[in-house]
């Protein structure tokens, strides 16, 4: 029952999401060609927080920020991205924290790879601070090249540009949510 109720708040989440993102912008942004045009999105309020009994659980959400090689700076289409994920968030009075989960592909010493994911969690932590998130909401932590999504070879240059698609879906940031099922404390 607990993994049907997970399942039906992520569909629920994509379907919400792909709605605002649809309906943000008419056109796409002359800036970025992003669908949503960082310029038109304004800063939302600050998250309402309700704390009263109830049952915490984390709830992954269906959403990814993606890096280039190397890199941990956000680009104006993922900035857009995070001000709309802001945006729905802040009508949900259920969630209590937020997690952002950098991740890098496999290549490269997994020393820097570990200390880039953090930085690409912390460059996200830092967006949504500047978009109205209290600070003490947003837990950061960096997985390195621990958890790929896609498979990928490092070996040969072949092999990395031959797997390029995979390496781009593994260098991200997720997110994963603390919601309070409010009614079910101490069940």
């Amino acid at each position: 029952m607990k993994i049907r109720g997970t399942w039906a708040f992520a569909v629920a989440g994509i379907a919400m999401l792909l709605g605002v993102l649809a309906s943000a912008c008419s056109q796409e942004c002359p800036e970025c060609n992003c669908p949503v045009c960082p310029a038109q999105v304004d800063t939302p309020p600050p998250p309402v927080v309700n704390n009263g009994p109830c049952t915490e659980e984390w709830v992954h959400m269906p959403v990814l920020i993606n890096f280039p090689t190397g890199g941990a700076e956000l680009d104006a289409q993922n900035r857009a991205i995070l001000a709309e994920v802001v945006r729905t968030a802040q009508t949900r009075q259920d969630i209590r924290r937020v997690r952002a989960e950098g991740h890098t592909d496999t290549c490269g010493a997994e020393v820097n790879n570990m200390a880039l994911s953090q930085q690409r969690a912390e460059n996200v932590a830092l967006a949504l601070v500047e978009m109205g998130v209290p600070r003490e909401m947003i837990e950061t932590v960096g997985y390195g090249s621990t958890q790929p999504r896609a498979n990928e070879a490092c070996e040969s240059r072949s092999a990395r540009q031959s797997t390029e698609l995979s390496r781009q879906t593994n260098r991200r940031v997720e997110f994963s949510i603390l919601v309070c099922r409010e009614g079910t404390a101490g069940n």
